[in-house]
């Protein structure tokens, strides 16, 4: 059944708006960027912005969620299905630092708002969920690459998620700081190689 088409402009109107404030956030950055700006962006006046979205802190986490969304899909790109455990952890990997490679200033961004939020008492909730996001976005794209495979007994894919997750972390800041692709390639490699040897650990212990 079609959805009425006032309903369907609706949702179109907001997800405008909600890229407008992708936009003017990665042109001006956290600090500079106001309602105003993020409206021009998205070619509506004020009035229709703060309509769909009360408050910058409201278009916030659309945007995030926004960001989050983009991420999954490029996680789970040309990710096969019923891969054993290591195959699993190096193609989510290597796609995720493909993802990253691309979009220098979104991560720059995500930072940035983790920050935001953390020196805000009304919006800290905002960087859980943010960091909650990303460990389930990489645990959902090991469940995926796995397929009906199992994983190790011993391995909690919401654990080797975080893992992954902090081990980005530094990765990306290290790269954004000094963008050398070989000595970050070289990282990358080890990064895969440690959650890999997580596995192994874990299996050596139920044996």
């Amino acid at each position: 059944m079609a959805r009425p088409r006032g309903i369907e402009r609706r949702e179109q109107l907001k997800e405008q708006i909600i890229q407008g404030a992708v936009d003017a956030l990665v042109e001006s950055g956290l600090a500079a960027v106001t309602t105003r700006k993020i409206a021009a962006k998205a070619g509506v006046n004020l009035a229709t912005l703060h309509y769909y979205f009360e408050n910058k802190d409201a278009l916030l986490i659309g945007a995030l969620e926004s960001i989050i969304a983009q991420m999954s899909q490029a996680l789970r790109a040309d990710l096969t299905q019923q891969l054993d455990i290591k195959t699993c952890i190096e193609s989510v990997i290597s796609n995720s630092w493909r993802l990253i490679q691309m979009t220098r200033n979104i991560q720059i961004l995500q930072y940035e708002l983790t920050l935001y939020t953390l020196r805000n008492e009304d919006a800290q909730s905002l960087a859980k969920f943010q960091y909650d996001s990303y460990c389930k976005l990489y645990e959902d794209a090991f469940r995926q690459g796995l397929g009906n495979a199992e994983a190790p007994p011993a391995i909690d894919l919401a654990d080797l998620a975080r893992f992954v997750v902090a081990g980005m972390d530094g990765l990306i800041l290290q790269y954004l700081v000094d963008p050398v692709e070989e000595r970050s390639t070289r990282a990358l490699k080890q990064l895969i190689k440690a959650a890999q040897g997580l596995c192994c650990m874990d299996n050596q212990k139920t044996s």
